[in-house]
Parts: structure tokens; C-alpha cells; sequence
């Protein structure tokens, strides 16, 4: 050994067990971080490609344009596309009521109308269907078919093309029927919208002010694709402004979270080596050679854990976006499940070293302040208190119980720090499950009252049919239907022939609205972010409970001389069986009240903040209780095991 600084690996090599049990706490630290912040830079992937799919590919739109307008509009250096859409109002289709429109051809893709077959209207009396409307009038491409205009004049027109289903037409059994330009300019606009994609890098919100003083547009006519605005931080929306005051809150307790995990385990594992500490002064150590051998120890145990804690972190992101591209193929089908978040990875990377580093001075600058002589002989941690003990502990309880609950309360340190890490985990959990409420989401999921199929009709609805209807397998009345509408429920929701079937059961005057794809739409919104948040809370939840075993596991194997003094003097090992639970339990249960009042206030206040309904939420404070209890009672099996395996003259022995 040619410097002292070599006894830093020598220690971590000799003792394996404490080295792992360190290293483990700090990979599960930077894992939390690096899957957090990885996790959240994929969701904003898939919220954009989310928005995209519902709302468009557009950034500003101006209301009932003028041609100056959309002249200057387009022509500007920093704008990439732009198009016109055009409400003309209602027609008929064969005597059923569809929505007339105009769309560019050049801005079709943007607001998701794609075409499937065909091609798009170019010439007078050119038109383009939906698919599923198309299928329900068995007509094809190249078909011709009669349209009645508001006005009451009737032509016919060349289905040129085919377009993709809209949910919310498909539900209202009102097909979107898109004309061409030169039929556009024969009809009356009812509404229209020039819709506006800036190029990347443009500061959106500096040029739509230009927009509007040079053409002096008023702002009642201006409209913002508020969902892609957010997601590019360039909203003035106040609600979405509140939801980044939440994340931002969520994610500081989080960085906490990682933070106290690393300090809590570091700080055992280097109190517990102040002998050691002392034995090296006493051979001519400064306080200064103590404390930088100890941040030699913390530089080894990074660099072998920030890596493992980075891969796991990455794993744990993998596994989430692999359960959207499985759920949803078709939103999720063309992203990459590998994303490799820079901003995860040195959120992670520097949370793990300025952690570690912070954990080990503090504890070795109290142990480099100790005598030599009071380290050597452990005097310094001996406090003997002037006032005389009552022992109420012990005349309410068992000996062992009594003996368990003041070996939790006596290391306030300990205390402070183990329920700290518990009690932030709760206050996460009930904090994230608030972001998981289709109330306030404005997304309607999977029930047992959905409705994916309605019946209207204008005219009365027989009785009769409700009973046909009623005795049909695998399909149930919602609610109870009136003279004009019917709502019914499929036990399976894609089970097409008998939808079928209910078309077979009703007349031309009945009018079958099709949900399933709406519905289908809005759930598949719904689990994108659900599937998220409920990740966020499983990493917490894991991490945590893996926290307390490793955190309980340092602290049994670091005081093994004790228990084994304790066996030495006649203690059973049911009764260390007894006293090491009662400690575990002590720091869950104290941890678990103080997260949970906290988290509760902090449910409450997002909630208010939000305008949601709050009711207390007893479901998961029973679930929280319970795995708090479990997890006390998992993290002292291993460690009791290792101490029983040791002889008590060998544990006696150990240091």
C-alpha cells in the first residue's frame, strides 16, 4: 500500500456485504431520477403525438380569414404550412344529414384527414367520404351519389376517395363530406379557418402578436392549438400553466426522495465505522486524511453505481413504453420504446454524485471531530442521562416490544431519516394519483354505464323494439331509453355482427349512432397518461419499499455485536424476532401517519387548485397502511437470518 487513500478499496473489498447494500441504495436513488425524468421526456413524446392525433398539427388559426389575410399569413419566412377549412354547412346523403366541407389539400394531413383510397377532390362535383359511412352504404370509390344541400338543390357527385373514420362523426352518424375548390366557391361558407404551422425554432408567441398588429385581426377571431402550445411551453393558458406548478411540486419531492434514500443508507454505513475512524487517528490520521478517505470511498461507490442505476432507470422507462405500443398500436405503433432521455440521464447522474457526496462528508466530518480515544473506545456515543428512567415502556409491554420501540426512537437521526423516506414516498403516491381523474381530465373511460351504441329517431320508438332489443346476448340497455332514444351496451366492443344485427332490427326512421370508436379514443387518451402516472407511483412504491429493506438490512448488520450481546445475556430468538419487528414497524407506522396527513393536505390543495371534487381517500389510505405494515415485516427477514446463521462469539467478534 503506497498511500493511505489505498485503504478506501481495501475496506469496500472486505466488506462486501455493507459495499452492496450502499451501492444498491444509490442504484435505486438514480434509477428513481433517471426513470422519473426519462419517463417524462417519452410522455411528452406521446402527449405530442397524442395532440397531433386529436387536435392537428397546427400552432395558431384565424377565424372567418379575409384573402389579404391568408396571403400575408402565408407568404411569411417563418411559417412551414398553412391551410383553409370550410363549414358549408349541412346537406343530405342519400336522405341522411352529413356535414359539408372544404379542406387544402396541402393542410388535409395536419388535421388528420388522410386518404386511404382514391384521390382527393380536385375537380367540380368531386367528393370524399369516410370509410365507415362508405361501408354502411356499401358504395366504393368511384361511385356516384346524391347530395342535397341546404338550400334544397340536389346534384349528383363522384365519390373520388375515401378518407380515415372520425370518432365523433362516426358517433353522431354524421359523415364528413369534403368538396372540391371549385365546388367550395359555388356554396355559402357558413365558417371558415386558416390554420397556421410555424417552423421549428420560430418564438410562436412573438409571431402571432406580429400577425395580429400588422393585419389588425381582433383576438375573438384567433384561435391556439392550446394541447401542442403547452407541450412546447409557448401557452398562455392558466389551467395548463397550474398543471406544470403541479409537476414541478411532484418532481422536487421526488429529487427529495432520491436524496434522503442515498444520505439515509450512507449515513449508517459511515456512524457505524467511527472505531475505525479513531484507530486511524490514533496512528497519526488528520481530520482532513479522514474525510478524504472517505470521499475516495464515495467517488468508488458511484462510479460502480450510477451506471447500474442509469440502466435501470432506462429499463424501467422501456418496460412503460412497451405497455403503450402494446395497448395502442395505433397511436404508439411507429415510436421508438427505446428512448434514450439526456435529460434523465444527467438529472440522474448528478443527483447520484452531489448525493453521495453530501451523505458521506456529513457523517465523516462528525466522525474526523471525535478523539482517538473516545472512537477507539466507543465513549463518545455514550450518553448517560441525569434523570432517572421511569421504564413505562416496559411496564406496558413485553420486554422485547418495549426494548424494540426504543431502540426506533432513541437514534433520532435514524428516525427522522427512515420515516422522512417513507413519509415523502406516501405524500408522492397521493400527490401523482390526483393527475390519474378523468373528472377534471375531460375523459370519459370504460364504465359500466358507456354507451357505444344509441338509437334516435325523430318519430316515436315502439316499446316493442326496446323488448327485442332487451333479449339480445351480449348486449344490455344503459339507462332508461325514452320515446326518441335508445342507449345499449356491447359486452364485447368489437363484436360487429351484432351491431349488425340491431341494424336489422330497426327502420329508416331509426338512426344508429355508432361510439365504440369514440369511446375507444378517449380511453386509449386516458391509459396514455394513466399508464404514466401509475408508473411514476410503481417506481416510487418499489423503490421505497426496497429503500426500507435495504435501510433496516444496513442497520441490523451494522449493530451485530449488540444483538449478539443481547443473545448472550438470554435473549431468544423469538423474543430478537419480536424486538427487531417492533423497530421495523415503529418507523413504517410513524413514517406512514405523517405521510399520509401531509399527502392528504397536499390531495386536498392540488385538487382545489384544479376545481375538482375531493373526497378522502380511505381506499388508499387502507392500502398504503397495509404495505407499509408488510414491507416492516419483509425487511427484517434477511437480516435476522444472517444474524442467527453467526455463532454469538463470532457475532461478538465481529466489527
Amino acid at each position: 500500500m503506497r498511500n493511505y487513500l489505498d485503504l478506501a478499496p481495501k475496506y469496500l473489498a472486505g466488506h462486501k456485504n455493507k459495499t452492496r447494500l450502499t451501492i444498491f441504495s444509490v442504484v435505486m436513488a438514480v434509477a428513481l431520477v433517471v426513470g422519473i425524468f426519462s419517463m417524462l421526456d417519452a410522455l411528452v413524446k406521446f402527449e405530442t403525438a397524442q395532440v397531433l392525433k386529436s387536435e392537428g398539427n397546427y400552432h395558431i388559426l384565424v377565424r372567418d380569414p379575409t384573402q389579404n389575410e391568408m396571403d400575408i399569413i402565408g407568404s411569411r419566412i417563418d411559417v412551414e404550412n398553412s391551410g383553409l377549412l370550410k363549414d358549408l354547412g349541412e346537406g343530405k346523403t342519400n336522405d341522411e344529414i352529413c356535414a359539408l366541407g372544404y379542406i387544402s389539400e396541402n393542410f388535409a394531413s395536419n388535421l388528420n384527414i388522410d386518404l386511404i383510397e382514391g384521390k382527393m377532390p380536385r375537380n367540380d362535383h368531386e367528393v370524399v367520404l369516410e370509410k365507415w359511412y362508405l361501408d354502411q352504404q356499401v358504395l366504393n370509390s368511384g361511385d356516384t351519389i346524391k347530395i342535397t344541400r341546404s338550400d334544397g338543390t340536389a346534384e349528383d357527385y363522384v365519390i373520388s376517395g375515401v378518407i380515415n373514420d372520425w370518432g365523433a362523426t362516426k358517433a353522431a352518424a354524421i359523415p364528413f363530406v369534403f368538396v372540391s375548390t371549385e365546388t367550395a366557391e359555388k356554396l355559402t361558407v357558413v365558417t371558415s379557418q386558416y390554420f397556421v404551422l410555424f417552423k421549428a425554432g420560430v418564438n410562436i408567441s412573438n409571431a402571432e402578436k406580429e400577425i395580429v398588429t400588422v393585419l389588425n385581426i381582433p383576438e375573438e377571431r384567433m384561435g391556439y392549438n392550446e394541447g401542442l402550445l403547452a407541450l412546447m411551453l409557448e401557452t398562455k393558458n392558466n389551467r395548463v400553466l397550474t398543471f406544470y406548478l403541479i409537476g414541478a411540486v411532484l418532481f422536487g419531492l421526488v429529487l427529495v426522495t432520491a436524496v434522503v434514500m442515498i444520505y439515509n443508507t450512507f449515513n449508517i454505513s459511515v456512524i457505524d465505522r467511527v472505531r475505525q475512524f479513531g484507530l486511524l487517528r490514533c496512528i497519526g490520521a488528520s481530520k482532513k486524511q479522514i474525510r478524504r478517505m472517505v470521499r475516495r470511498e464515495s467517488l468508488i461507490i458511484s462510479l460502480k453505481a450510477i451506471p447500474l442505476g442509469v440502466l435501470a432507470g432506462m429499463l424501467l422507462t422501456f418496460v412503460c413504453s412497451a405497455v403503450l405500443k402494446i395497448y395502442n398500436p395505433q397511436l404508439f405503433g411507429d415510436i421508438s420504446i427505446i428512448n434514450i432521455s439526456a435529460i434523465g440521464i444527467g438529472a440522474g447522474t448528478l443527483t447520484g454524485f452531489l448525493t453521495v457526496f453530501m451523505a458521506s462528508m456529513l457523517p465523516a466530518k462528525k466522525a474526523a471531530k471525535v478523539s482517538p480515544v473516545n472512537a477507539v473506545t466507543g465513549s463518545a456515543d455514550l450518553k448517560i442521562s441525569i434523570r432517572q428512567k421511569c421504564g413505562l415502556l416496559t411496564r406496558l409491554l413485553p420486554v422485547e416490544i418495549a426494548m424494540g420501540v426504543n431502540n426506533a426512537v432513541s437514534k433520532k437521526r435514524t428516525l427522522i431519516l427512515m420515516t422522512s423516506s417513507i413519509a415523502i414516498s406516501i405524500i408522492l403516491f397521493l400527490g401523482f394519483s390526483v393527475l390519474v381523474n378523468p373528472v377534471f381530465m375531460g375523459i370519459k373511460t370504460d364504465n359500466h354505464d358507456t354507451v357505444d351504441l344509441t338509437l334516435t329517431s325523430e318519430q316515436r320508438i315502439s316499446p316493442e323494439l326496446w323488448q327485442e332489443l332487451s333479449q339480445l346476448d351480449g348486449l344490455e340497455i344503459i339507462g332508461n331509453p325514452t320515446e326518441h332514444a335508445i342507449d345499449l351496451q356491447l359486452r364485447d366492443k368489437n363484436d360487429n355482427q351484432k351491431v349488425d344485427e340491431v341494424k336489422t332490427m330497426i327502420d329508416e326512421t331509426i338512426t344508429l349512432h355508432d361510439k365504440r370508436q369514440m369511446n375507444a379514443e378517449a380511453n386509449n387518451a386516458f391509459m396514455t397518461i394513466a399508464v404514466f402516472i401509475y408508473g411514476f407511483v410503481t417506481v416510487i412504491a418499489l423503490i421505497s419499499i426496497l429503500n426500507m429493506i435495504n435501510t433496516m438490512n444496513t442497520s441490523v448488520v451494522s449493530r451485530t455485536k449488540y444483538l449478539a450481546m443481547l443473545r448472550a445475556v438470554g435473549m431468544s430468538d423469538k423474543q430478537l424476532n419480536k424486538m427487531i419487528l417492533t423497530q421495523s414497524i415503529a418507523y413504517s407506522v410513524t413514517g406512514c401517519i405523517m405521510g399520509c396527513i401531509c399527502g392528504v393536505l397536499l390531495q386536498k390543495k392540488l385538487l382545489d387548485f384544479l376545481a375538482a371534487d375531493w373526497s378522502f381517500p380511505l381506499y388508499q389510505i387502507v392500502g398504503i397502511a397495509v404495505i407499509c405494515i408488510m414491507t416492516a415485516a419483509l425487511s427484517v427477514i434477511g437480516p435476522l437470518k444472517k444474524i442467527k446463521k453467526l455463532g454469538i462469539s463470532e457475532a461478538m467478534a465481529s466489527i
